[in-house]
């Protein structure tokens, strides 16, 4: 397996790594049609910079979906503490108390703690429950929150309350979209439901800008209704002069949520796990005629699979897993050097489970592809002898 700049990619069978948000429209196209790719992994956690109804059949398309999660989490939680806290901090870089009188109480009845009020007993609602809103749901529950769960289809079982109620949702004291961005999600949170938001709610956003109605919010905020910490607007940046950009009731970032110590190679544990459990489940595979027939697939094609990278200059290259990689956490296997033959497939010895259970394990795995496409590609890229 290599590892090659896009351009030099194979004409088919070969993985793509993309960073489609550093890439502009025109050239995330000329990318995705410059060779039949096999496999597409997005390094983002969303995939709404592809066009899924025109997505090729044959090539199978993946994200990031867990990398940046304690990120996305800690940048939420530290716009909901900042805001509870917005009045003042409790502490001072020195006391400036004067001495208490001798039968003074040590701490006067009607001392101030800054005009904070903390989250022990707030109302904060999560909009999503994938990776982001589970890890925030549990860290705001544990700092004593009382949290409510935006779902589209509420589980049993769950610790938190759960509503598919937009009015309840947005019933609260603070709002974290943390959703995709789909075209059921698109304005979700529109002009009339902002409207009927709690007086003062204060709404962050670490998702799509698109989510949201940003004209509506900026008239709420302005009218001092809503507050809002916004890591995403649209357009990003926004024009010189936008209101958001003045308005004391907004904080804004520039995209910058997903950003940690580890975060601009972490894709790369999402992307091995991924491989891992491809790998996994086309390890005890019987052939199957209907899956090698498909040309991308071919095991005697004359090109070789390869890993080509479009990631934006100075991001770290992910080190790719050999087949049977380890989970992650554990040590990834280096590139090998070009022209070293990849380690050869397990031996088949049993049936492949069928599409649909596939599917279900598959980690990151983007509608509209199939398992049955993801044995395909993972077949074509652990076929012995292939480099």
């Amino acid at each position: 397996m290599e590892l090659r700049p896009w351009r030099e990619a194979p004409e088919r069978d070969g993985v793509l790594l993309m960073a489609p948000h550093e890439l502009s429209a025109g050239r995330r196209a000329e990318v995705l049609r410059s060779a039949r790719w096999s496999w597409v992994h997005l390094t983002s956690a969303g995939a709404d910079f592809i066009d899924l109804a025109e997505w090729p059949a044959d090539t199978l398309l993946t994200r990031s979906w867990r990398c940046y999660a304690a990120p996305l989490a800690e940048y939420a939680l530290h716009a909901v503490l900042t805001h509870e806290w917005r009045r003042g901090a409790p502490w001072q870089e020195r006391d400036t108390r004067s001495a208490p009188a001798p039968d003074a109480p040590p701490v006067p009845a009607g001392a101030s703690t800054g005009g904070g009020t903390g989250l022990w007993g707030a109302e904060v609602t999560v909009a999503g429950w994938g990776a982001v809103g589970q890890r925030l749901a549990t860290v705001l529950d544990a700092l004593g929150a009382r949290v409510t769960v935006l779902r589209r289809s509420p589980a049993p079982g769950s610790p938190f309350h759960q509503t598919s109620d937009l009015g309840r949702a947005l019933d609260a004291d603070h709002l974290v979209v943390a959703l995709p961005l789909t075209a059921g999600t698109r304005h979700l949170f529109d002009r009339a439901a902002l409207g009927r938001a709690r007086p003062g709610l204060h709404l962050v956003n670490v998702s799509r800008a698109a989510i949201v109605d940003q004209d509506a919010l900026t008239e709420l905020c302005a009218a001092g209704r809503l507050f809002a910490t916004l890591d995403v607007t649209d357009p990003e940046p926004l024009p010189t002069g936008h209101p958001l950009r003045s308005l004391p009731t907004v904080r804004l970032s520039p995209h910058v949520a997903w950003r940690s110590r580890d975060s601009d190679a972490a894709f790369a544990d999402d992307f091995a796990t991924i491989w891992a459990t491809l790998a996994a489940a086309d390890s005890s595979a019987a052939p199957d005629p209907s899956a090698t027939a498909d040309s991308s697939a071919d095991p005697h094609s004359s090109h070789a699979p390869g890993i080509s990278d479009v990631s934006a200059p100075g991001v770290p290259v992910p080190a790719v897993p050999a087949p049977g990689a380890p989970a992650p956490g554990a040590p990834v296997p280096a590139v090998s050097a070009p022209g070293a033959p990849a380690p050869a497939a397990p031996a088949p010895s049993a049936p492949m489970p069928d599409a649909r259970a596939l599917d279900a394990v598959i980690p990151g795995l983007v509608p509209p592809t199939t398992g049955r496409r993801a044995r395909a590609a993972v077949r074509a890229l652990l076929t012995p002898g292939r480099s």
